[in-house]
């Protein structure tokens, strides 16, 4: 596993999150505050993110990709921009990151459990830089 490779991922994700997302226009939604495997099911009225024992409803697909990133990664509460074509453009570059630490880690460690260990603190340390000022 690079090291460096997964910093620059997660430096990344920082960058979206703390200077485009939180110092713009947004809205707070909770999620269920536990690393899990959400899904995102549609329904007659739009789309909703299964999170956990929760469904939080969504207006669009958007926002469903953008919400199921940070319940992957066990967030407990995430700001989302108002507008969802900002929220588009924001969305490619997380699952991205996400994407590239996940595939960094299935390269590099052997055993399930030892990646999935190294998994959960990279998400740890994930929510840990992403409680930028949020004021």
């Amino acid at each position: 596993m690079s090291k460096r490779q997964i910093d620059g991922e997660i430096e990344r994700i920082r960058q979206i999150y703390c200077c485009d997302v939180v110092q713009d226009r947004n809205r707070v939604v909770r999620l269920p505050g536990r690393k899990c495997e959400p899904q995102i099911l549609e329904t007659l009225l739009g789309y909703e993110l299964k999170a956990g024992r929760r469904r939080i409803n969504c207006p669009d697909v958007v926002s469903a990709r953008y919400l199921k990133i940070f319940a992957e990664l066990g967030f407990k509460d995430v700001f989302i921009p108002y507008d969802p074509t900002r929220t588009e453009i924001m969305v490619s570059g997380l699952e991205g990151a996400l994407d590239k630490i996940k595939e960094l880690l299935e390269g590099s460690e052997g055993d399930t459990r030892r990646r999935n260990a190294a998994l959960r603190r990279i998400y740890g340390r994930i929510r840990q830089v992403c409680r930028c000022d949020q004021n």
